[in-house]
């Protein structure tokens, strides 16, 4: 996602990509080798402690990372402190209609289908809003299991309405 972003910011801007394993960085810092990008930055780093100043970028971008955030409020807290005011949070990730609690736990398999950190639809939107948000929506929703080729990945996120959403929301 970060080379897409970087192609969009130009020579001009700087993209910053964030993840907390190693072998995930080493495999970004490959890909933008071989592109020769030269704006992008890779972050050693988790979402709820960002290693930026506050109010120093002007977009986040986040494609199926925080639902397996354990603390969402200080991921979205955290990502409110480092966009600056206007800036823009722009997200695809995973929500559920039942909460999926303690199953979860008892269950590995809902979290090898993105599933057991997934947070039920309307408290995603509201965990976003009480981070300082402002106008936080669903933009669109897709049923992004439906595809799977495991039938016991389709049967058990379709137990728990599962599916993959597109959200925005502003800083102002």
């Amino acid at each position: 996602d970060v080379l897409y972003a970087a192609l969009k910011v130009g020579p001009k801007g700087t993209v910053y990509g964030l993840d907390i394993t190693p072998a995930m960085i080493a495999k970004a810092r490959t890909n933008i080798a071989k592109t020769g990008a030269r704006n992008v930055q890779i972050l050693e780093g988790d979402a709820t402690k960002i290693p930026l100043p506050d109010e120093s970028v002007d977009v986040v971008t986040s494609n199926g990372v925080l639902n397996l955030v354990p603390d969402k409020p200080a991921a979205f807290q955290e990502i409110f402190r480092v966009l600056r005011r206007g800036g823009h949070l722009q997200l695809a990730d995973i929500v559920v209609e039942e909460d999926v609690g303690a199953v979860c736990g008892l269950n590995p398999q809902l979290w090898a289908d993105c599933i057991g950190g997934a947070a039920v639809e309307m408290e995603y939107l509201a965990t976003i809003q009480d981070a300082g948000f402002r106008d936080a929506r669903i933009l669109r929703k897709v049923d992004y299991f439906a595809k799977s080729s495991s039938e016991s990945t389709k049967r058990i996120t379709k137990s728990f309405g599962a599916k993959s959403v597109v959200v925005a929301a502003a800083k102002q």
